[in-house]
């Protein structure tokens, strides 16, 4: 017989504060996934890296500076929910994000490229992102060739759903009269 034992959920707060104080290595990929510690580290291989270059590179010239862009670091979901996106687009805000983290009010869209995760990214995170009212997530599969957009956020899932392909041209539910076309996007 296996003993049940009471998992201790964390705060932000309490995330941030082990960080500081080096519990988790320099390398160590760790996010807050309601309460809970994730490690993950997935290889980055060249069709991510590339994507992952390419993607913020295309999205500023659209945006022209209308948004502020944020890749790979945290994001304070909820008070037991701090994550990394591969990009998140966020509200311009004073005095910026120098001295606070940028909280769920600021996120405008999350984009997460994904050469082999992309059903884990869609099971794992899209939940997490709807549940807590990000507008607009994009998973974007780099080996797939193909950008899936998630909008209007009901409960732990997106109420709308749109598949872009190569040749189609797309824009963020914040920014509708900017236009990429997936092409550029991809590279």
């Amino acid at each position: 017989m296996v003993a049940e034992y009471e998992r201790r959920r964390f705060t932000t707060d309490e995330f941030n504060r082990m960080a500081e104080a080096g519990i988790f290595a320099s390398d160590e990929r760790v996010e807050l996934v309601e309460g809970h510690l994730v490690s993950y580290a997935p290889p980055q291989g060249p069709l991510h890296a590339g994507a992952l270059w390419n993607f913020p590179e295309v999205i500023r010239t659209g945006l022209g500076g209308r948004a502020v862009l944020w890749s790979q670091l945290p994001v304070i979901i909820s008070d037991t929910c701090e994550l990394e996106p591969d990009l998140s687009i966020l509200s311009h805000r004073e005095p910026g994000y120098i001295k606070a983290l940028p909280r769920l009010a600021d996120v405008r869209a999350v984009v997460e490229i994904a050469d082999s995760s992309i059903a884990s990214d869609r099971r794992r995170r899209l939940p997490v992102y709807a549940a807590a009212g990000i507008p607009e997530y994009w998973l974007v599969g780099v080996r797939q060739e193909r950008i899936q957009i998630y909008r209007d956020p009901r409960g732990p899932e997106y109420a709308s759903y749109r598949l872009a392909l190569r040749g189609d041209t797309i824009s963020f539910q914040a920014f509708p009269d900017v236009a990429f076309s997936v092409d550029e996007l991809l590279g």
